[in-house]
């Protein structure tokens, strides 16, 4: 009598506030309590056939917090009964792994009302949707493959901007700092106040202005709130009278880089200095080698006779470069016009360090360099091709591996300068450009 009286309940307030769905979905209605959290959701049908209880219709998960989604059968069954949930990403982590994404519950007579659950979470940090399936399978006809399914949303309280370390320059506009901030916020908050020149846009988090004094590295808490939820990121900015512009190009080009140049390093040069991402001041040289024209090293990390190994060298000790879209700090040179690596490739010689990937899209971008894979900062040298015959040639590398060396926009080691094997000279890869 009770079981009757809630169902009617729950009847009649679909009656008033529910909106009728695909027919295949009206084996799942809100009827579980005491997960964690409770959620509640009316947009499904609650007809008397109704065959299966669900914690929610729709779920939203909050990285990286996990919860429970709670399941059982409405109606006594003859038989056992199998309820397959399959989901539609590894995005999704369920009961702690990404794998597999599919999973199996079994309800007997004995215990079809017994809340059985499975825990997710988000394993992605953007905004994002992703699909639970449920199906069930048994003799009983009544249960024998129907399904339904679950919406979830992903999200994250969090703010992030393109770079946690920026480096503007004095009396310059800098470059606009715009966040990603994956929850509903309502304002925006900064301690302590931005240098002279700078401002937070107190609706959107979004820095902005023209930075009118010098002034150390200083870190800043940017906050975004909706009263309930808050998240912050911690900024450190930093404004110097001179800084050095790095950028990827917008062009891809293959081997041939030298054109109407004098020779391969040359002819990259002008393609820099004529691409739509150059800025709009400075003069810029491609961050490749060829061994001959341009070239850092010519032992391991500089070793033997450290700046006197450089030949028309892009970095030179004592200047600030950064990333030129954002101003994110990447780095200051040693003597050398290097960062030096260690056995594993990264840089750990304090404090030359890369900071900041040399661009900013989540897009991972190679650039030709031509650089060995472990004789660090020096040309390789296994096949001319390695260097595109001196960034002479673009025409078809036969096996590709033996072809010009790349680097990856993503890196902060030095996969930056060498990633992975050789490409064939005839592909196109972007062009690393740094001022001068």
């Amino acid at each position: 009598m009770r079981w009757n009286l809630f169902v009617s309940f729950l009847c009649l307030g679909w009656f008033f506030s529910c909106n009728q769905v695909n027919p295949r979905d009206e084996l799942l209605f809100t009827l579980m309590s005491g997960l964690n959290p409770v959620i509640t959701s009316t947009t499904v049908s609650v007809a008397s056939s109704a065959k299966i209880n669900v914690s929610s219709t729709s779920v939203t998960l909050t990285y990286p917090a996990s919860q429970n989604f709670g399941i059982a059968l409405a109606k006594l069954p003859t038989a056992n009964v199998t309820v397959t949930l399959t989901f539609t990403s590894s995005k999704l982590q369920v009961n702690g792994s990404n794998s597999p994404l599919t999973n199996v519950l079994t309800f007997t007579p004995a215990n079809f009302s017994v809340t059985q659950t499975v825990s997710l979470a988000s394993a992605t940090q953007i905004l994002d949707t992703s699909t639970m399936t449920i199906t069930t399978n048994s003799t009983d006809a009544f249960y024998n493959n129907v399904s339904g399914s679950i919406s979830i949303n992903h999200r994250n309280i969090n703010i992030a901007y393109t770079g946690s370390s920026f480096i503007f320059k004095e009396d310059v506009v800098a470059p606009t700092l715009t966040p990603t901030i994956g929850f509903s916020y309502s304002s925006c908050s900064v301690a302590p106040t931005l240098p002279n020149g700078l401002s937070l846009n107190t609706s959107s988090c979004v820095i902005s202005g023209t930075p009118a004094d010098p002034q150390a590295g200083t870190t800043y808490t940017v906050t975004a709130t909706n009263g309930t939820d808050s998240a912050n990121q911690n900024l450190t900015i930093r404004i110097e009278p001179t800084v050095y512009m790095v950028f990827v190009t917008a062009t891809a080009y293959n081997g041939n880089l030298q054109g109407a140049a004098a020779n391969g390093p040359a002819g990259a040069d002008l393609k820099c200095n004529a691409d739509a991402n150059k800025p709009a001041t400075g003069t810029y040289k491609a961050m490749l080698t060829d061994g001959t024209n341009r070239k850092p090293c010519t032992s391991d990390n500089c070793t033997n006779s450290g700046v006197g190994e450089n030949t028309d060298w892009v970095f030179q000790s004592g200047r600030i470069y950064i990333r030129a879209n954002d101003s994110a700090s990447l780095l200051s040179s040693n003597a050398a016009g290097i960062l030096p690596a260690d056995g594993s490739g990264n840089f750990t010689t304090n404090p030359y360090y890369l900071n900041h990937s040399f661009d900013s899209g989540s897009t991972m971008k190679e650039y030709w360099t031509g650089f060995a894979q472990t004789n660090y900062w020096q040309e390789a040298t296994a096949q001319s091709e390695n260097s595109c015959n001196d960034w002479t040639n673009g025409t078809t590398t036969s096996p590709a591996s033996n072809g010009g060396r790349v680097g990856a926009s993503n890196s902060t080691n030095y996969s930056a300068l060498r990633n992975g094997g050789g490409r064939s000279c005839s592909a196109t890869y972007y062009l690393l450009c740094v001022e001068q």
